[in-house]
């Protein structure tokens, strides 16, 4: 039974990679594939771990996990404070992660993603959330990945179901090149990234903190990039990163920086994370915005199976009056119980105020309360 088992995972797997070349639309996918990485690390620790399947000699992993999402709104549309609430239950997201151990120096994951499953006001999106090839010199600090992965702009951490502000404006999904440096000092970690399509002012459209101007030109070469530093100071209590983007842009290149920290100290985390423009290209209203977030994060681990978070999240728009369904900021709050070693249900209360023109009838804030139960399997 298991032999079948196997077969047809590996047959799902390779039917369904042909099928994800749309781009992901998730505001998750870092959560997910970090989620996957602590699998992974501790299916490496357990001989015997019912939730993995290993294939070939342990050279091939199958694994993934499911999602299933309660959802809540007072107003349903920003735009119109008379749409009245909603509520929805689906299948947030399934994820399939296959991993292939060639060697000691060398290794490839591919993690597909099914969302949205089920969902009222939304199609389910099937999606290509990682294809790597990780490439190691053994004892020498120098590592190369390769492929479709989240490149090391931003930090992005959470402990809630949503995904942060910065990583909704500023994380870069794409095709692209990682070469690192991660010598044994201080958990230091160095890198220089390259990607294809320019992608954090498409974010900021999708947003809508940005309005191209007519006759824009777009640039799809391998012309973006990303340099990134981290350092854990004091190990397992401080860590700390710095990231530079650019991307081309029209008629400039769009630049970004940012800085992050996190402090473990008892049964306390604390996270902040601050992304700012540098420069921009000139929108519909030819001014060059620069805007910025700042996240602030806060999690206690309460008992050992229950964590409490907080999270205050500020946007900047650089641009003068307000502006219609621009958030202004989030304050958002909840806890994670996990009942089972597989098994994680997590509620989550987040109070959104946006900006808010006069004689409108947009919203100047939104009410959501989420629920979630993820199983790993």
């Amino acid at each position: 039974m298991g032999n079948w088992c196997a077969v047809l995972l590996a047959l799902l797997m390779f039917t369904l990679w042909p099928l994800c070349s749309a781009k992901a639309d998730d505001k998750q996918v870092k959560q997910r594939l970090k989620k996957l990485d602590e699998m992974e690390e501790k299916e490496a620790e357990s001989e015997k771990d019912p939730s993995l399947l290993k294939l070939f000699n342990e050279k091939i992993w199958l694994n993934g996990f499911i999602e299933f999402n309660y959802e809540y709104l007072d107003v349903t549309d920003t735009d119109d404070n008379d749409s009245g609430s909603s509520s929805d239950f689906f299948i947030g997201s399934i994820d399939l992660a296959f991993r292939a151990f060639f060697n000691e120096w060398s290794k490839a994951r591919v993690v597909v993603n099914l969302e949205d499953l089920g969902r009222t006001d939304g199609d389910a999106k099937l999606s290509l959330d990682e294809a790597i090839v990780t490439l190691t010199y053994p004892e020498k600090p120098f590592y190369f990945i390769g492929g479709k992965t989240v490149m090391p702009f931003g930090v992005f951490e959470d402990y809630l179901i949503e995904g942060t502000l910065a990583e909704d404006l500023y994380e870069i999904d794409k095709w692209g090149a990682i070469i690192g440096f991660a010598p044994d000092f201080y958990g230091l970690d160095l890198s220089f990234s390259v990607y294809k399509d320019a992608t954090v002012i498409e974010n900021l459209s999708d947003f809508d903190t940005h309005e191209f101007r007519g006759g824009r030109q777009k640039e799809d070469k391998f012309r973006s990039y990303v340099v990134n530093a981290s350092l854990e100071p004091i190990e397992d209590v401080l860590t700390l990163g710095t990231f530079y983007n650019s991307e081309p842009g029209d008629g400039r290149r769009n630049r970004s920086a940012g800085g992050a920290a996190t402090l473990n100290l008892w049964k306390l985390t604390f996270d902040t994370e601050y992304i700012s423009a540098l420069t921009r290209e000139k929108g519909e209203n030819e001014e060059e915005n620069k805007e910025s977030a700042w996240v602030v994060g806060l999690a206690w681990q309460l008992l050992e199976p229950l964590q409490l978070a907080a999270r205050y999240e500020v946007f900047y728009d650089d641009e003068r009056g307000d502006q219609d369904e621009v958030l202004d900021y989030n304050l958002m709050g909840g806890f994670n119980f996990e009942f089972w070693d597989y098994a994680m249900f997590s509620v989550e209360y987040r109070y959104s105020a946006y900006e808010k023109e006069k004689d409108n009838n947009a919203v100047d804030s939104q009410k959501m309360l989420q629920a979630q139960l993820s199983l790993e399997f």
